[in-house]
């Protein structure tokens, strides 16, 4: 008896119809790129120089032939000397060391993972089941009034 029941109910109690869709979408993109720019600059200059002038002057103006004068040995008469040394240091010392290392790395990376799942369900309600259950409570009803019937003419 309980099967038969348990029958009854599942076939009158239906499901709605219902429509699923399901939509997946999965992207995946990997870049991985390394540009290496290497430069190497290298200028050097070494100048040194030095100049050294030495200067004597001697200026001998005669005034009186009378009169001997020595100089350095050697014998002047009635002289007027002028004797001038100069000296002239020039010293350059240059040293120009330029040195330039340039290491550019430049890296680029593009990961990029879009994973989309979607799913629609369109479920339409059903409402026949509410007639089942009114068929049910008529028959009950029915059943119901027949019973009093017969047992008023019983009676």
């Amino acid at each position: 008896m309980k099967k038969i029941l348990i029958l009854i109910i599942l076939l009158l109690s239906s499901c709605a119809a219902r429509k699923v869709n399901v939509d997946k979408v999965d992207t995946v993109v990997k870049t991985d790129s390394v540009s290496v720019t290497k430069q190497e600059t290298v200028a050097t200059q070494d100048n040194n120089v030095s100049i050294v002038t030495n200067t004597d002057e001697l200026e001998i103006t005669p005034i009186d032939t009378a009169k001997v004068i020595e100089v350095d040995g050697k014998k002047y008469k009635n002289v007027k000397l002028r004797y001038k040394k100069t000296k002239n240091v020039l010293v350059d010392n240059t040293k120009i060391k330029v040195s330039e290392k340039v290491l550019i790395k430049a890296k680029v990376k593009k990961a990029a993972a879009v994973k989309v799942f979607k799913k629609d369900i369109d479920k339409k309600a059903n409402y026949t089941i509410y007639f089942w259950w009114l068929l049910i409570l008529l028959l009950i009803a029915l059943g119901f009034y027949t019973y009093k019937r017969i047992n008023r003419t019983l009676l």
